[in-house]
């Protein structure tokens, strides 16, 4: 297993118009868990957070970065969308952080990109660049009618704060944002 020093901060917040993803997102539980149990590796941990516009507590996809010393939210699961298919925002959040945590230990989060499965568009993780989003490489599914593209660079552009070069290579319609390099601009 190679050890990435990882942070995908990406600020997946920033996907509000995708209603399954949300923003202004305030996370609200101790850092302790991982910090004393998992000192020197990224750990994804589906947490409740505060939804600062709704003022509710909202299942969420944080991660622990030793480099940082702290946790860095991901995804704040408050959409219903796919209730009716039984993937409540709680069952989203579980699933979805078991899949960064397991792409992640077995080397294969090096790009995030977006594509299309089984008709679905979804975002996914890739080991690289050329590659295409499958079945197994799936991290979650986008609302019908969302823009991944457009999912994918508000999330960059969270994360970067706007302040640093945009991290995006596109391959056709296919976008791919590089985890390392995100890395290198933000620890």
């Amino acid at each position: 297993m190679q050890q990435q020093s990882f942070f995908i901060g990406l600020g997946l917040t920033a996907l509000t118009s995708l209603a399954s993803i949300t923003v202004s997102l305030s996370p609200s539980f101790s850092q302790s868990t991982a910090s004393e149990s998992q000192p020197n590796k990224v750990t994804f941990f589906c947490r409740q957070i505060m939804d600062e516009a709704s003022g509710e507590k909202i299942p969420a996809t944080v991660a622990w970065v030793p480099e940082r010393k702290g946790h860095v939210r991901f995804i704040g699961w408050k959409s219903e969308y796919f209730n009716k298919g039984g993937w409540t925002p709680a069952k989203r959040c579980q699933k979805v952080t078991q899949k960064f945590q397991d792409f992640y230990e077995h080397g294969r989060l090096n790009y995030l990109s977006n594509g299309k499965v089984n008709g679905y568009l979804v975002i996914c993780s890739l080991v690289n660049q050329g590659e295409t989003c499958n079945g197994n490489n799936q991290l979650f599914t986008l609302k019908s009618g969302s823009n991944p593209e457009q999912a994918l660079q508000r999330l960059t552009d969270i994360a970067e704060g706007k302040s640093s070069e945009v991290l995006l290579q596109k391959s056709g319609e296919q976008m791919y944002i590089s985890v390392q390099d995100f890395l290198k601009n933000l620890l």
